[in-house]
């Protein structure tokens, strides 16, 4: 008798949420495109996504939630993720209690969607999945940033040395790389050096700072050394010439490392699912025949 009840309260909620979003999106879209023209580098592409409709109630709704949860945020889980969320385009600028706000709006979702069904365990499931999956998404992004950083760091010494060698100072070499380089996590963090170091900070306190954006121990090994060598006078070309042979002698050392956990990896996938097929395969006709003799 009242099946249609749970669908008609979600299409309610759904209602509200849209119609409250869309009286604070005029504010917020205006406050966005200057944050957005602020925060747009000088050679940006021809052209640029537009939100949804979805992703603008989404986005104008989580301020609010966030603005009565700010005080009893954990500090030291706001500043990782609010670290991690720096490198997020959409959530550029945007604070902890926003994400948890984001995970608070998705696991609402899931519960709605729970109650739709009318199955418990998988009204938990989705609850569980849009609080705790929100975050496993931030930290592969953040893993996978990281990867791309040391994959491209090699090829950047290598033109850092040749620059150098060729006269230019390291400021200067980073300049010419930046103008001439492609787009990547690794050219933001220098584009980001070279702002810093413009507008008065020393040389070492932008390495360092970029270090600690990045957080990746060899990252950080390749700063100090690089730091260590501007401090005692050695030839800092030099310096980046041993760090990129490093680099890539630790790199090959991880893929062979992967290539010998290969087997071990494919062991399960083999037993679980190739082996009994093959087994079907080579015996079932034996099986069929044996069955029909009897």
């Amino acid at each position: 008798m009242f099946e249609w009840l749970i669908p008609a309260l979600v299409f309610i909620a759904v209602f509200i949420l849209a119609i409250e979003a869309q009286r604070r999106f005029t504010e917020a879209r205006l406050r966005r495109r200057v944050l957005a023209v602020a925060q747009v580098p000088e050679k940006t592409p021809g052209r640029i996504r537009q939100e949804n409709v979805l992703e603008k109630i989404f986005f104008n709704w989580i301020p609010v939630m966030a603005a009565r949860q700010k005080s009893w945020i954990p500090q030291p889980w706001g500043a990782t993720v609010e670290k991690k969320l720096v490198h997020i385009p959409k959530w550029q600028g945007r604070s902890a209690a926003e994400w948890l706000a984001a995970k608070e709006l998705a696991a609402l979702v899931g519960l709605l969607f729970g109650l739709a069904i009318g199955d418990w365990l998988l009204t938990l499931a989705a609850v569980g999945g849009g609080f705790f999956l929100p975050d496993l998404w931030l930290h592969e992004q953040d893993g996978r940033r990281r990867k791309r950083i040391m994959r491209e760091l090699p090829d950047l010494l290598e033109l850092l040395v040749s620059c150098m060698n060729a006269g230019l100072g390291f400021e200067q070499a980073v300049s010419v790389i930046l103008e001439r380089g492609r787009k990547g996590p690794l050219y933001s963090e220098l584009i980001e050096m070279m702002r810093t170091i413009r507008m008065g900070q020393s040389r070492r306190d932008a390495l360092h700072a970029m270090a600690k954006r990045v957080d990746e121990q060899d990252f950080t090994t390749f700063i100090t050394a690089l730091v260590q060598a501007e401090r005692l006078g050695v030839s800092i070309s030099e310096t980046l010439k041993a760090q990129a042979a490093q680099l890539r002698i630790k790199r090959s050392q991880q893929v062979e490392k992967m290539a010998l956990e290969a087997p071990v990896k494919l062991l399960f996938p083999l037993i679980a699912f190739i082996f009994p097929v093959v087994f079907l395969i080579l015996f079932g006709p034996i099986i069929v025949r044996f069955m029909r003799g009897i």
